[in-house]
């Protein structure tokens, strides 16, 4: 036997001896900090400093028989009957010694708290795409209000915003793991899957397909509601087959629960957040994303210092009912533009932006600082990165940041500004880099 298999050998028959022998030692160290060491049938405290302390992870990867056991076998190996997890299916560990006891509880307990995260990540999925439905409504119904707006939405809109929705879904529900407290493999993991699902064929050509916009308002909404529909199903059965499959696995196998729940995170309940927390934070962040898919839609971009402050607006910017604009204190003015790809000639007006404030509580300034500190974090903008399995999900979290993520232009520079006196903005633009 090596050494490693000896020390982890050593390591589980102590930490058996401990829990078979209550009155044997009374606190181990973890972390510079004595942890309590209990009466037979009560747990030691749930944090995953105990999990690594009973050196729990090894203990799954060598469980006996681990690689071709089931997690409802391997409960029913320890006699807890009904252990029955899945998607709308909450097993219980129940208590320890009831039947399960030592090693075996805290990593049923794990398995239990795992499947309760994975439930309400996929109740969010459904409340996260209830919610940019009405969010995208209630900006459609806000910025064109009047039948021949509404028109216009129609023939100019409907195609590039059904192109971006596939985007804002992904990036909604990527947030939400993070927010969970999910440990960062359980975050890759859920990220790989929808990165799977945004970037498959069913799901890109549902939007690729968007044919001509129907000419009334209802049929052109209706539409885009039905691919949405179609949307969140496809997640939901790809998240509800894929934990189904982490459950049928080995339990010590490579893509066993053992795998998912390595770290000790979910020993500890209280990394974890509720529901109505991420209801909360769904609701406040999925309206600016549906926002920012609107506005990409219009083909929008921000410019920086491509005008003087001398508006009549606070610190100087332009003021109008259609009108996007914000100047720094230090006098820098920010523009929401617009403008179409076969056109070189850029447009202030916004339809209704003046609703934006009041309404939706987005302003001015909020569209153009988030657009521009995205710009200076990244050097490209995407809205569904590539997802590496062998890595964790820190370019999806970091891309979390980038709420309103319209392509920015800085005007600044002297050599911009001689080329925009020959050539006009969005041309000048475009030369330099920016995908108007």
């Amino acid at each position: 036997m090596s050494p490693n298999k000896k020390n982890n050998l050593g390591k589980i028959v102590l930490s058996s001896i401990i829990l078979s022998f209550p009155g044997a030692i009374s606190s181990f160290t973890a972390n510079g900090g004595q942890i309590p060491l209990q009466s037979g049938c009560d747990p030691l405290p749930l944090t995953q400093e105990t999990w690594n302390f009973l050196n729990m992870t090894d203990y799954l990867a060598e469980y006996p028989g681990g690689h071709n056991l089931s997690v409802k076998e391997y409960a029913a190996k320890l006699e807890v009957k009904n252990f029955k997890c899945g998607i709308s299916q909450w097993c219980n560990a129940g208590q320890m010694c009831y039947p399960a006891k030592d090693l075996n509880w805290y990593a049923l307990f794990a398995i239990q708290e795992w499947n309760e995260r994975m439930n309400v990540f996929y109740m969010a999925i459904g409340y996260a795409i209830t919610l940019i439905r009405s969010s995208l409504l209630s900006l459609i119904s806000s910025l064109f209000p009047q039948p021949n707006n509404l028109k216009l939405f129609s023939q100019k809109v409907h195609f590039a915003m059904g192109g971006s929705i596939a985007g804002l879904i992904a990036t909604t529900l990527l947030m939400i793991p993070p927010w969970l407290g999910l440990p960062s493999v359980t975050i890759s993991w859920l990220a790989g899957i929808t990165m799977i699902i945004a970037g498959g064929a069913t799901f890109t050509s549902a939007f690729a397909n968007f044919h001509d916009a129907p000419v009334d308002a209802f049929s052109a909404w209706s539409e885009i509601v039905y691919q949405i529909t179609a949307c969140q199903e496809k997640f939901q059965e790809k998240i509800q087959n894929e934990t189904q499959t982490v459950l049928n696995s080995g339990i010590s196998s490579p893509g066993g629960i053992g795998s998912i729940i390595r770290d000790g995170t979910f020993l500890d309940i209280k990394k974890f957040v509720s529901a109505e927390q991420i209801e909360a934070n769904l609701r406040k962040e999925t309206m600016r994303r549906s926002l920012s898919v609107m506005l990409k839609s219009m083909n929008a971009f921000v410019t920086v210092g491509s005008d003087p402050c001398t508006g009549r607006g606070k610190n100087g910017a332009w003021v109008g009912n259609d009108v996007l604009s914000y100047c720094s204190p230090n006098g820098t003015m920010f523009n929401v533009l617009t403008t179409s790809p076969k056109s070189h000639h850029s447009h202030q007006d916004i339809p209704n932006a003046k609703v934006l404030e009041p309404q939706f509580g987005i302003t001015a300034e909020y569209i153009t600082q988030n657009s521009f500190e995205c710009h200076q974090n990244r050097t490209k903008i995407t809205e569904a990165p590539p997802f590496n399995a062998t890595q964790t999900s820190t370019m999806e979290v970091e891309n979390m940041s980038c709420v309103i993520d319209l392509p920015v232009c800085d005007c600044r520079s002297l050599k911009f500004q001689q080329r925009k006196k020959k050539v006009g903005t969005v041309r000048a633009c475009r030369e330099a880099g920016v995908p108007i």
